[in-house]
């Protein structure tokens, strides 16, 4: 069984244990190192539909659990941990409440529910006093604490400091928190694997007791009834193996950390005067084939991306669905205004037919930030690596309120997070054609809805697109190198190496795809009637699984056709499947 896996039962199996089975109850403390009046007390905090005070959990070295609350905050409490809730009130029909917690020892991951979006949630530690509006808040038990999305205030040593999206602070007893800085390196890496299942375990339950049917009751209880961002009436129910909410939510949330941080406004603009003075063109007087003499790809040109997207939805309802999704995408780069706007043209697909839209299933549009001088930015553009958007405040797709956020993977920034995060991962050293992760997730808080939780997160590519089918050889060959990237329904983010050797004469392309989740992939691509595209199917060594791919040409600093990108559908025996994109460059 998968860390994430383990993690997600432990989930689950928490939340089982507010339906009344106190056998199952006593074994989510034995097997997640949950002590019986711990067990005890997730029942009382789950159902309970006033107040519960006192509560106390513990966890011993190999083990940890996850709190469900009524509001939808989430707590992930590690191993050797104590936490104890002082008070948890909840008022469903208003939306208001209170939430107060101690944290004794160990580690911690709050994910805030409609009481932090009052600024009505509290986490004591034996250092500090944390308050936390609408935010994700990670303390490894040594004082560090840091906020992966929206704001919070660390009281200690009688001084206050305000940390922001992706800001992290150190606190020891009687001293004032330091200021507001970076994590420290691998910080992130560190508290996502504190929060994950270890190998072998199983979340607290016996084997069969995170069956589909509790499963679907567990999230029922959590969530609410069917409808979505990217579903529909006709869309069939998919049979799953346990979702990977947990894996996604950690790493969207540290790849969001690592890059808004750059968004403070003298970082901007520093970095944004040291690269726009460099200005000369490349060698070649031919490298640049639009923009208007862009500046080199470290600088900050203003510039329109375009590609494909890639990713997993995951809806928790009472019939429980993972499903592909794919897509287009637009990215645009707006250096005057320091903003990033990018547009995600997303659907469901069926895993056995890629790219080929799910039956009563619809698009779902998500729109990141904005490009212009008017409005708010919800982005930052520090440099052709570094940049990130969210999506505007009181956003609704398709019915649906929901927040998000796109993130650029190429530049240092995210560097730490990725190479931590996702194995045999060795980047395309694309110059033009850029990639990276997105995140949605439902935040409808209005129980009258019956909206689901939802959560899509996945991979974008986006790259210069070529400007006519003239540009595209008719004779020679050559061997673009580079990643897939995909999301797989029981693996989370897998990747592996990509070639891709076209033959421009006879208008195809030998791929191959290696160690992508212990799986090898080699077969033949064909130039669409529009040259500038193409696709194909090729085999995989393992589990009779194969990949389907759809991608075009873009444009590279020396030659009109010098890089690649697109989308990967990916599917298996044992219900397997994935989706994600690819990047190469010529050699």
């Amino acid at each position: 069984m998968s860390r994430t896996e383990g993690l997600y039962i432990a989930m689950t199996a928490a939340a089982l244990a507010l339906g009344g089975a106190t056998a199952q109850a006593q074994q989510v403390g034995t097997a997640s190192a949950v002590n019986p009046a711990a067990t005890a007390n997730l029942k009382t905090i789950v159902i309970g539909q006033s107040i519960a005070h006192k509560e106390h959990i513990q966890t011993k070295s190999s083990g940890s659990v996850q709190l469900l609350f009524l509001d939808k905050t989430s707590m992930t409490i590690g191993p050797n941990s104590d936490l104890t809730i002082d008070e948890y009130v909840y008022d469903p029909k208003a939306n208001t409440g209170k939430l107060a917690a101690t944290l004794g020892k160990g580690a911690l991951r709050f994910v805030g529910g409609q009481i932090s979006h009052n600024g009505d949630a509290e986490i004591k530690t034996a250092s500090a006093l944390i308050g936390i509006r609408g935010g994700v808040m990670m303390t490894d038990g040594k004082g560090g604490i840091y906020s992966g999305y929206g704001t919070m205030t660390v009281t200690s040593g009688g001084r206050s400091v305000a940390l922001g999206a992706g800001e992290f602070t150190q606190t020891q007893a009687g001293a004032p928190p330091t200021p507001p800085d970076l994590p420290p390196p691998g910080f992130v890496q560190q508290q996502i694997a504190i929060f994950q299942s270890a190998a072998g375990q199983t979340g607290g339950v016996r084997a069969g007791a995170a069956s589909a049917k509790n499963i679907a009751t567990a999230a029922q209880r959590a969530t609410g009834s069917s409808n979505g961002m990217v579903t529909g009436s006709g869309a069939p129910p998919t049979p799953a193996p346990p979702p990977i909410v947990e894996q996604l939510s950690a790493i969207s949330s540290a790849f969001t950390q690592s890059i808004q941080i750059s968004n403070q406004a003298e970082a901007v603009q520093q970095i944004a005067q040291d690269q726009l003075t460099d200005k000369s063109p490349p060698d070649n007087h031919n490298s640049l084939p639009t923009d208007n003499n862009t500046p080199p790809p470290n600088a900050r040109p203003s510039v329109t991306l375009r590609g494909y997207v890639g990713g997993v939805d995951v809806i928790n309802d009472n019939q429980p669905t993972m499903r592909p999704v794919s897509g287009t995408s637009e990215i645009t780069l707006d250096a005057a205004n320091n903003r990033v706007q990018g547009n995600l043209d997303i659907y469901a697909f069926d895993s056995r037919n890629p790219f080929t839209q799910l039956a009563g299933t619809i698009h779902a549009l998500f729109e990141f930030g904005s490009k212009g001088s008017s409005g708010p930015a919800n982005s930052a553009y520090v440099d052709y690596n570094n940049f990130y958007a969210n999506t505007p405040n009181n956003s609704v797709v398709n019915g649906v309120p929901v927040n998000g956020v796109m993130v650029s993977a190429n530049g240092a920034a995210t560097s730490q997070i990725v190479n931590g995060a996702i194995p045999n991962l060795t980047p395309c050293q694309c110059e033009y054609t850029r990639w990276g992760f997105w995140s949605v997730e439902s935040t409808s808080t209005n129980p009258n809805t019956q909206t689901p939780r939802e959560v899509l997160v996945g991979t974008w590519v986006a790259g210069r697109p070529v400007g006519s089918i003239s540009d595209v050889p008719t004779i020679g060959q050559a061997t673009y190198t580079g990643h897939v990237i995909a999301n797989v329904n029981n693996a989370g983010f897998v990747a592996g190496g990509f070639s891709n050797t076209v033959d421009f004469g006879a208008r195809t392309g030998a791929v191959s795809v290696t160690n992508l989740d212990n799986t090898n992939y080699s077969g033949t691509v064909n130039f669409d009637n529009d040259p500038r595209n193409f696709g194909g199917m090729i085999a995989g060594n393992n589990n009779n699984r194969s990949m389907t791919l759809q991608g075009s040409f873009f444009q590279g600093p020396s030659s009109p056709v010098g890089e690649m990108g697109g989308r990967v559908g990916i599917s298996g025996d044992n219900n397997y499947f994935g989706s994600g994109i690819f990047a190469g460059t010529k050699r």
